[in-house]
């Protein structure tokens, strides 16, 4: 019976011995495989959008506010606007909401505008003027003001004149069909990144 037992303990210790030894053959082989290495990290990268806006000295209010105007007579106003962002922009000036109080003999189509771009009012040469648009106050379309960086600042000069081309004497014709008329409108400055 010892023998038996004797047998029966010695197979599965032969058993664990191959198992063991299989083990640390296949360890070797593993660890014989090495190579080197290296790695190297580019931690914290950031990606920030850049901002396009601009400051315009007089909004919400309005550039001009003439009262009294008369035939062959001019008023002004000027206003700054700044790129205040810090991408380039292209920017562009537009009117909108046009409303005469007399449709029969509509005064935004009588009286001349004129804008110009008298460049940065903090300039110790101020640049000569550069007229941006001439003709009638009701029909201006929109006006290409070119492409600024950013911290730039222009002035515009806005100039109203009343036109002298009336028929003397006549109550309904001429410069007298606009007598105590008036016409507002909006103007709208917008940047558009370039």
């Amino acid at each position: 019976m010892q023998r038996i037992i004797a047998v029966w303990n010695d197979s599965p210790l032969k058993l664990v011995s191959a198992l063991f030894v299989l083990s640390l053959a296949a360890m070797m082989a593993v660890a014989s495989g090495a190579s080197f290495t290296s790695t190297t990290a580019n931690a914290g990268n950031v990606v920030t959008a850049g901002n396009l806006s601009h400051s315009n000295s007089k909004a919400p209010g309005a550039i001009l506010n003439v009262s009294g105007l008369t035939p062959g007579d001019s008023d002004s106003g000027t206003v700054d606007l700044t790129n205040t962002g810090d991408a380039t922009g292209v920017f562009t000036l537009s009117r909108s909401a046009v409303v005469n109080s007399d449709a029969g003999n509509p005064l935004g189509a009588k009286l001349d505008l004129v804008v110009e771009d008298l460049g940065d009012p903090a300039a110790a040469v101020p640049p000569a003027p550069v007229t941006k648009y001439s003709g009638k106050l009701g029909p201006m379309g929109a006006v290409a003001l070119g492409t600024w960086a950013a911290d730039e600042t222009h002035r515009y000069k806005f100039t109203v004149t009343f036109p002298d081309g009336g028929t003397p004497g006549s109550p309904t014709t001429g410069d007298n069909a606009y007598k105590g008329d008036s016409v507002t409108v909006n103007y709208n400055w917008e940047s558009v990144s370039s």
